[in-house]
């Protein structure tokens, strides 16, 4: 926005504040009427001045004044959020220099937007600063006017009921200001108000204009800044939901292996003991009856599914809570795993263990031995493989496991808009010993499952 296109008469006769308006002041030098009158250089406004015509001063505090809006822009492009409040006052410190004025304020609506605060202040050093004034309690009738979108000039400009008001100016000394709103879309956002405590200044409608890119920049800047910390409060707001997502669901998995602890034990320590001794004792009985053609079939059909029944809780316990991972460790609860899935899906492994440390970290072992328990079930469920391999190895201070199959494969875009439960609970129990999860596949080429797990200073 710029002021309007000074003619010929605006060079030939120019009011000056303060003086009649009807006092007209010549120009001693002739000059030709121009539409661009803002494009007339230092020098022509020098030679205007040296010649003693007043219009050359307008011209050259209008250039001036131009300057100061382009560097204002320049500096607020992309400016970073943390450096607004800074340069805001940087900029309102080129007012006061510009303009030789005294204070220079800025006032935003915030909250639920009744409340009017000055939120910015610049001021020469022996004149009181307006931050943090609360201007609906303090001057509610300037509150008012500014509200309403009306320009404010003080003294004149204030209403019969402005009795604070007319208290502050006779206790502050203030000679007279300028308050002008700003709008976005047709409300009322904030104020730029600028003050003169040494003299009384007239504040042209032109001064005006101008004035109001100054507040629209500094109100454009502020929305920016506004929206950046919304959006970083938003996204550690999410950060904080994540964090408190991932340590609920490793009490959850903690409170679940307790429980499995708990089952897998009390399978093992009384309801496998006492299949087993109703196997042993069916195996007695069979021996006693001799041989009577139809209860020796029967008893030893009845030893033969104890037994079964026996082994099915045995790896069921096994399953629910992998004593061997406590007792013999990582390889060999893994070997034990690999030959175990073997026997029961007919399916051939080849398990190919290197040299790990003596002690792996409790959760970082059972999180491999149950990603591999979930990866070699959906082998079974859906690789349509007829051979597995499973690699286990530290790699600098990482244990690496690899489960590959050589099966159908299956699209991951596909599956990476609606994850199943297999995958995305193995990546979650990797995520909180804080490894690495990641699958590759590909439709006709197999899968493979990576896990990078970290030893946390564990020796090798």
């Amino acid at each position: 926005m710029h002021d309007r296109d000074l003619t010929g008469d605006d060079v030939a006769k120019r009011r000056t504040p303060g003086t009649d308006p009807q006092e007209a002041i010549t120009c001693p030098v002739s000059v030709t009427p121009s539409r661009k009158m803002e494009s007339l250089d230092a020098g022509l406004c020098a030679a205007l001045e040296d010649a003693g015509c007043p219009v050359g001063a307008s011209i050259r505090d209008r250039l001036a004044f131009e300057t100061l809006l382009t560097e204002l822009s320049s500096r607020f492009v992309n400016i970073p959020a943390n450096r607004v409040d800074s340069q805001i006052e940087w900029g309102m410190r080129l007012v006061v220099e510009q303009l030789g004025i005294d204070r220079c304020g800025f006032g935003e609506v915030l909250g639920d937007g009744k409340q009017f605060v000055v939120t910015h202040s610049y001021q020469l050093p022996t004149v009181p600063s307006c931050f943090g004034l609360i201007l609906q309690e303090q001057f509610p009738a300037y509150a008012r006017m500014i509200r309403q979108g009306m320009i404010i000039r003080l003294p004149e400009d204030l209403p019969a009921d402005a009795v604070t008001e007319r208290q502050y100016l006779l206790q502050s000394g203030l000679r007279s200001s300028l308050t002008i709103p700003l709008t976005v879309m047709g409300s009322v956002v904030g104020a730029l108000g600028l003050a003169s405590f040494r003299t009384q200044l007239a504040w042209p409608d032109e001064l005006v204009k101008r004035l109001r890119l100054v507040g629209d920049i500094f109100t454009n800047a502020l929305a920016r800044k506004r929206a950046d910390e919304a959006l970083c409060a938003k996204e550690l707001s999410l950060r904080q939901s994540q964090e408190g997502l991932r340590q609920l669901t490793a009490r959850l998995l903690q409170a679940q292996e307790q429980e499995r602890r708990r089952i897998a034990r009390e399978m093992h320590d009384d309801w496998t003991q006492r299949l087993a001794s109703l196997g042993i004792e069916a195996a007695k009985l069979e021996r006693h009856l001799g041989t009577q053609e139809v209860a020796l079939p029967l008893l030893h059909a009845m030893q033969q599914q104890l037994v079964a029944l026996s082994e099915d809780v045995h790896a069921l316990s096994r399953q629910l809570h992998p004593s061997i991972l406590d007792d013999l460790g990582l390889v060999e609860a893994l070997r034990s795993e690999c030959a175990a899935f073997a026997r029961r899906e007919e399916i051939e492994v080849d398990y190919c263990p290197g040299v790990l440390p003596e002690t792996v970290p409790a959760d970082v072992a059972l999180c491999l031995y149950r990603v591999a328990q979930e990866a070699l079930r959906n082998v079974a469920k859906h690789a349509a493989a007829a051979e597995v391999i499973v690699t286990l190895d530290v790699v600098e201070s990482e244990v690496v496991m690899r489960i590959e199959d050589f099966g159908i494969g299956f699209d991951r875009e596909n599956e990476r808009s609606q994850p199943g439960l297999g995958l995305s609970s193995m990546a979650e129990r990797v995520a909180l010993i804080e490894g690495q999860f990641s699958v590759t596949t590909a439709v006709g080429r197999g899968t493979s499952v990576d896990v990078h797990a970290p030893l946390k200073g564990c020796p090798r």
